[in-house]
């Protein structure tokens, strides 16, 4: 048996390829569901009318240290 199984260079580029491929083909796959939903609600009224939501907003009083 021989020590070198793999000649000819490294496969480096191909990984990459491959890695930034599928990177995008998820992409197209979740953008093009974000398009579908939001065309499928567009007509949807949100529930309550034209009233916006309240933003939660919490106020952390100041550390004390006794002495």
């Amino acid at each position: 048996m021989s020590n070198d199984s793999h000649k000819g260079g490294s496969d480096m580029g191909a990984a990459f390829a491959g890695l930034i491929g599928g990177a995008l083909f998820i992409g197209a796959i979740l953008y093009t569901i974000v398009l579908l939903t939001n065309r499928h609600f567009a007509n949807e009224k949100p529930e309550g009318g034209e009233k916006k939501a309240a933003a939660l907003v919490v106020i952390k009083p100041a550390l004390r240290l006794n002495a």
